[in-house]
């Protein structure tokens, strides 16, 4: 799987770098963001993407181990990074099981 670089820059007028770095992530968490993406030294690409929408601790989620919804005040994991770690264990997992298989 391939690496690339990319970057965000925005030009903020601020008090001091905390705040220009709150309204960056204001600004990112809110529409469309620009970026820069480089494959490797000679080949840059611009590109813009929608801001993902924020998830509300009201709005039930989905179980990942049995697949069905299940309310906000159900426990959860212990941090973001915790969960996103456990999936991305099982998708290597499974990548591994698959080229282990035989083929014809």
């Amino acid at each position: 799987m391939p690496f690339y670089l990319v970057i965000q820059t925005s030009l903020i007028e601020a008090n001091d770098e905390e705040a220009a770095a709150r309204i960056a992530v204001d600004q990112i968490r809110s529409g469309k963001v620009a970026v820069t993406v480089k494959s490797d030294e000679t080949t840059v690409s611009h590109i813009v993407v929608a801001a993902k929408p924020a998830i509300s601790l009201a709005d039930p989620v989905a179980d990942p181990e049995d697949g069905g919804p299940v309310p906000a005040t159900h426990p959860a994991p212990t941090s973001a990074v915790e969960a996103d770690r456990k999936a991305t264990l099982k998708r290597i997992v499974a990548d591994a099981f698959s080229l282990l298989k035989r083929r014809p």
